[in-house]
C-alpha cells in the first residue's frame, strides 16, 4: 500500500436459497474446466534449484481460490483517504479517493464496511476535526457479481502460474550461476592484466596452429588452470546446460502454455463486451499479453537451440584444451583426443581464441553480482535484463526464411513474433508487465462506477478517535458506535436511516458497575466496542477499583435504538448475568466475529490473548483455560450468549 493502513474489513457475499432449499452464493456457482484441459505442473522441488518444498502442495492453485464459490471482498483503508477493494484479497477491483468525493486536501479513512448484498459501501472518514460517514452506491458489484467472480478466478490462476514461472526462472538462473566459468574467468583476467594488450589471443592462436606456447602461457595453463580444473569446468558446463535444458522443456514450456491458455480464455471473456467491457476488460490489452506469452515461449525455444549448439562446441574446445595441458604436463594424452576435432570445431576454437582479449568489454553481467562477467558463454546473455550481445544466426531456419520472404505473413496478428535482441529475462519481465496491464484497468474502471449517495457529518472531536463501525442494515438502518479517547466512560451510538441519513438518532451509553462489585458507583471504563452481529454490540469494560478484571458485554442494539433518553445506562438494558467477567485478566482491547462465533481478549501487557467460543450447545458449556506452560482449569459461568471453551495463549 502507498500509505499507512488504518483499517481492514473482509465481507463475504450473502448466500441465497433456491426452491429446493439449497444455499448458494448470489453470484452462482461458476464452472472452471481448467483441470480438464491442462496437465498438472511438474514439481519444482525435485528439479535443479533451491525451491521451498512447502510450495509444492498445489502448484496450479497456489493462491487457494479454485473452490471459492462465493465472492468475498477485502477492504483496506489508508490514512491518505483512499480505500482499496480486492476480491479474495488478491484481485484489485476498485480504488476510491475520499479526498475527491469530499473535495478536500487531506482526510483519513477511519473504518469501512461493504453490505453483504454488495450494494452499499460505508466509509467513516476523518476530515480535520470532523467525522463524516460516506454512503456509496456500489450496485455494480451486485449486478456484475458473476463476471467479477469469473474475472477474479482467472486472475488468481494466472498469478499462481506467474509465481511458478518466477521460481522456474530462478532455478534456471541458479543452474547457470553454478557453472565454474566465473572462477576461470577470474584467473584468465588476472593473466591478461599482466600481459601486453592483444598478446593473449595471439599466444593462444599460436598454440592452436603450431602447438607451441610461450613461457608465461605454459606456466599459466599448467599451474593456474591445470588439467583437473579444465576437466571439472567441462563437466560443470555439461551438467548445468543439461539441467537448464530440462527446466525449459519440462517446466518453462508447461507453465508458459498454461498461462497462454488462461489468457486465451480471458480474451474470449473480453469479447463479451456487454458483460465485461464495463469492468474494464479490454480485448486489445489481453491480446497483447497473449502475444507476450507466445514470444516468451519462442525465446525459450531459441534458448534450447543455443544450448544444443553450445554443448557441441564446448565439448570440442575443452577436449582440445585438456589435451594441450596434458601434453605440457608430460602426461599421457588419451587416444583420439586431438584427431577427433573436425574443421568446423577448429574454426570455432580459433574464433573464440581470437576474441579472448575482448572479455573485459563484454557486458554480460552475473545476476547475483553485477561486477562479474562470463566468458565462453552464449547462454548467460539470455539470463540477464539486457539485450543479447551475441544473438544466434537463424537466417537459415526454414520458418524464419518463410516469414521474411512473405511480409504479409510476418506482420499477421496471428503470428507470434520472435524478438531478435531480447533476452529471456526481458521477455519474462515484459510478460509480467503486460499481464499486470490486463488487470490494472478493471481496478480503476470498477471504482469509477461507485457513486456517492449521501454524506453524514457526525461528531466534532478534539482527540484521537477509536471507532467501531459499521453494520448494515436492520430495517434499512445504519448503526454506528463511536468511542472517543477523551471520554472513555461512555460511547456514542448512532441510528441512521439509509434513505434519510440526516435524520439520525444519537444515544450516549455508559455502564455503571453491578452492585456485586465493591466501591463507588463510577461508570466503568470502555476499553473497546465492536459489532458482534448487526443486532448485537459487544462491549469490553474495565471497573474502577482494585479488581480491574475485564467485563465482557453483549448488548442488543434493538434496546438501544428504542431508548427514549439521549443518555442511557447500558446496564439497565440487559440482565445482570449478561455482564460476563473475564477472570484474572486486565485487558487492553478485544475483537469479535459473529460469523465465526468467537471473541478474543488481549491482556494489558499485550503478551497474552484469551480466545472464547461464543455459541455452543448446552452439553458443551464447559470452559477450559489453557496456558502454554500451566495447564488448565474449569469455569461454568454463562452469559446471554454463552462464552465457553476459553483458551489462553502467551
Amino acid at each position: 500500500m502507498e500509505s499507512e493502513v488504518t483499517c481492514l474489513y473482509w465481507v463475504q457475499e450473502k448466500e441465497t436459497q433456491d426452491s429446493t432449499g439449497n444455499t448458494s452464493a448470489a453470484s452462482g456457482q461458476l464452472q472452471d474446466a481448467t483441470s480438464d484441459f491442462l496437465p498438472k505442473l511438474p514439481s519444482l522441488s525435485r528439479s535443479f534449484g533451491s525451491i521451498n518444498e512447502g510450495m509444492e502442495e498445489n502448484l496450479e492453485d497456489a493462491k487457494k481460490i479454485k473452490d471459492q464459490s462465493q465472492l468475498n471482498f477485502l477492504l483496506v483503508g489508508l490514512n491518505n483517504g483512499q480505500i482499496n477493494l480486492s476480491i479474495f484479497g488478491l484481485f484489485p477491483c476498485g480504488t476510491i479517493d475520499a479526498k475527491e468525493l469530499l473535495n478536500v486536501d487531506q482526510c483519513s479513512i477511519v473504518d469501512a464496511e461493504l453490505s453483504k448484498d454488495l450494494k452499499v459501501l460505508l466509509l467513516a472518514v476523518k476530515v480535520h476535526n470532523f467525522l463524516k460517514i460516506l454512503i456509496l452506491d456500489t450496485r455494480i458489484l451486485s449486478s456484475r457479481s458473476r463476471e467479477l467472480h469469473a474475472l477474479a478466478l482467472k486472475h488468481g490462476h494466472i498469478i499462481s502460474l506467474l509465481d511458478y514461472l518466477s521460481h522456474t526462472m530462478q532455478s534456471i538462473t541458479e543452474a547457470w550461476e553454478n557453472i565454474l566459468l566465473l572462477e576461470m574467468e577470474s584467473k584468465l583476467t588476472s593473466y591478461a592484466e599482466s600481459m601486453p594488450e592483444g598478446s593473449v589471443s595471439a599466444d593462444f592462436l599460436e598454440l592452436l596452429m603450431f602447438g607451441i606456447a610461450s613461457e608465461p602461457l605454459e606456466r599459466f595453463l599448467v599451474h593456474d588452470l591445470t588439467d583437473k580444473g579444465i576437466k571439472k569446468l567441462g563437466h560443470s558446463i555439461e551438467l548445468s546446460h543439461s539441467n537448464i535444458q530440462k527446466l525449459i522443456l519440462k517446466h518453462l514450456h508447461s507453465v508458459g502454455q498454461n498461462i497462454a491458455y488462461h489468457l486465451a480464455e480471458l480474451k474470449g471473456m473480453a469479447r463479451l463486451t456487454d458483460r465485461f467491457n464495463i469492468l474494464g476488460l479490454d480485448e486489445d490489452v489481453v491480446a497483447t499479453s497473449f502475444t507476450a506469452a507466445g514470444s516468451f515461449l519462442v525465446k525459450a525455444n531459441e534458448m534450447l537451440l543455443v544450448i544444443d549448439d553450445s554443448m557441441k562446441k564446448y565439448k570440442s574446445f575443452f577436449r582440445w584444451f585438456y589435451a594441450v595441458i596434458l601434453r605440457m604436463s608430460d602426461d599421457r594424452i588419451p587416444d583420439l583426443t586431438l584427431t577427433d576435432v573436425n574443421q568446423q570445431d577448429l574454426a570455432f576454437i580459433a574464433n573464440y581464441l581470437y576474441t579472448l582479449d575482448g572479455i573485459n568489454k563484454t557486458k554480460i553481467k552475473d545476476i547475483s553480482n553485477p561486477q562479474k562477467k562470463c566468458w565462453l558463454d552464449r547462454l548467460g546473455q539470455y539470463l540477464v535484463d539486457e539485450e543479447l550481445v551475441n544473438p544466434p544466426d537463424l537466417s537459415k531456419n526454414a520458418w524464419e526464411k518463410l516469414l521474411h520472404e512473405n511480409p504479409c505473413l510476418l506482420n499477421h496478428p496471428s503470428i507470434i513474433p520472435r524478438n531478435d535482441k531480447t533476452s529471456l529475462v526481458q521477455q519474462h519481465n515484459r510478460l509480467k508487465k503486460d499481464i499486470d496491464n490486463v488487470f490494472k484497468a478493471p481496478k480503476h474502471a470498477i471504482g469509477s462506477l461507485f457513486q456517492l449517495h449521501h454524506t453524514v457529518p457526525l461528531v466534532d472531536f478534539r482527540a484521537d478517535l477509536q471507532l467501531s463501525m459499521i453494520h448494515l442494515c436492520i430495517e434499512q438502518k445504519l448503526l454506528v458506535a463511536i468511542l472517543q479517547t477523551d471520554n472513555l466512560t461512555q460511547f456514542k451510538f448512532f441510528d441512521i436511516p439509509v434513505e434519510e441519513p440526516n435524520g439520525f438518532k444519537m444515544v450516549h451509553l455508559c455502564f455503571n458497575p453491578p452492585e456485586t462489585i465493591d466501591g463507588p458507583r463510577i461508570p466503568m471504563k470502555v476499553l473497546g466496542i465492536q459489532f458482534y452481529l448487526s443486532d448485537i454490540l459487544s462491549v469490553l469494560l474495565e471497573p474502577s477499583g482494585e479488581n480491574r478484571s475485564a467485563i465482557f458485554v453483549q448488548l442488543p442494539t434493538k434496546s438501544v435504538r428504542e431508548a427514549e433518553s439521549s443518555t442511557v445506562d447500558g446496564s439497565s438494558l440487559i440482565d445482570s448475568s449478561a455482564l460476563r467477567p473475564v477472570e484474572n485478566m486486565v485487558a487492553s482491547s478485544f475483537a469479535v466475529s459473529g460469523i465465526r462465533k468467537v471473541a478474543v481478549v488481549l491482556s494489558e501487557s499485550r503478551r497474552k490473548v484469551r480466545l472464547f467460543e461464543m455459541e455452543v450447545e448446552e452439553d458443551e458449556e464447559e470452559e477450559e483455560t489453557m496456558d502454554a506452560t500451566i495447564g488448565s482449569n474449569r469455569d461454568n459461568d454463562q452469559s446471554v450468549l454463552n462464552i465457553s471453551k476459553c483458551s489462553e495463549i502467551e
